[in-house]
């Protein structure tokens, strides 16, 4: 019976980045994946590793440290597999959306902030108004969500990890005095010492009979373009956000949709993504829609990461609720819940 330090149940970001810093620390890892790794939110998110803009301490300091490792992780992943995340630098341009967004700004960030329409015109001319003023960011990057999760994953797995296909739940694990000792599938059982739920929006779903997690999916749905046109700086505006990224598609989006997991794409989701997009700019006058996605999020009270332990089981810790925020601060998330767990 084979004997493993760490079960992670769910491959996204979190769980994959726990299993790279667990692996890479010498843990004996399991992950169990019911789809694929990237199959949802961790595969097809916008990617942008966005400075926080917020005047909450504790996610400022999972932001930071997030951002300190994505950096890390551009400079050693091919020590550990071959997938590039494909991290792009480029300036960001977020425009200020209301008045209440400028104060909270003018009251927490020490950048400076422009409201001359002009002056960002010389960066994006197609941009039509500013709103409340802009901030540019020149220290700023994206990735491919898809392949920076697998990246993660596929280097646990070259440092021995073990991944499987599973449809994972709590009468899986066998357990005494509080502690889960065994794993069973139908037809394998592992020995275990610790259990990491890091399943998205469905984390609360798993663990809905043991524990209280107040997760909740918030689906986003965006679109992708092909243009003739220049888009060189990302660009942001209250949900919203504009860039062309390494597949040379104008990526567009996204909604916020409380509709539980009511899957699928909807054409009212798409006129408000464009209609936003156009408020916003003009010059493009040949987008050819190329895809339309939607995934779910995994939405936290206040939109702050959940990492806890289990109040039922000694040795059970969950990560999750990252909302839009989920692949800048999946290293963050996983390595943080690394420490809980093994400290």
């Amino acid at each position: 019976m084979e004997k493993y330090d760490l079960l992670i149940v769910g491959s996204g970001i979190v769980g994959s980045s726990l299993a790279f810093y667990s692996s890479k620390n010498n843990k004996k890892v399991l992950i169990v994946e019911k789809n694929f790794t990237g199959f949802n939110s961790s595969g097809n998110a916008q990617g942008g590793l966005a400075p926080y803009l917020g005047n909450d301490n504790y996610v400022k300091k999972i932001h930071d440290n997030s951002y300190f490792l994505h950096k890390e992780f551009k400079k050693i992943f091919q020590n550990y597999t071959e997938i590039d995340p494909n991290y792009n630098e480029k300036r960001l341009i977020h425009i200020i959306n209301s008045s209440e967004e400028k104060k909270s700004l003018l009251d927490n960030f020490e950048g400076k902030i422009i409201s001359d329409l002009n002056s960002i015109k010389d960066f994006e001319p197609k941009l039509k108004k500013l709103n409340h003023g802009a901030i540019i960011f020149d220290e700023y990057m994206e990735v491919d969500s898809f392949n920076l999760t697998n990246s993660y994953l596929n280097s646990s797995l070259n440092m021995g990890a073990k991944f499987i296909n599973y449809d994972f739940n709590f009468e899986n694990l066998g357990s005494k005095d509080r502690k889960v000792d065994t794993f069973i599938t139908n037809d394998e059982k592992f020995l275990i010492k610790n259990v990491a739920i890091t399943a998205g929006p469905w984390t609360s779903e798993i663990a809905k009979n043991n524990d209280l997690i107040n997760v909740k999916p918030l689906k986003g749905q965006l679109l992708k373009f092909k243009t003739s046109k220049d888009f060189d700086n990302s660009i942001s505006w209250g949900k919203d956000y504009a860039t062309k990224k390494m597949d040379d598609l104008l990526w567009i989006g996204t909604t916020e949709e409380d509709v539980k997991f009511q899957e699928g794409q909807t054409e009212d989701a798409k006129i408000k993504i464009l209609n936003s997009f156009y408020e916003m700019f003009d010059g493009f006058n040949d987008l050819d829609l190329v895809d339309h996605t939607a995934c779910f999020r995994p939405y936290s009270e206040n939109n702050i990461p959940i990492i806890k332990k289990s109040h039922k089981f000694s040795n059970i810790f969950y990560g999750s609720g990252a909302g839009r925020n989920g692949i800048k601060l999946g290293p963050g998330m996983g390595q943080k819940l690394y420490e809980e767990i093994f400290s």
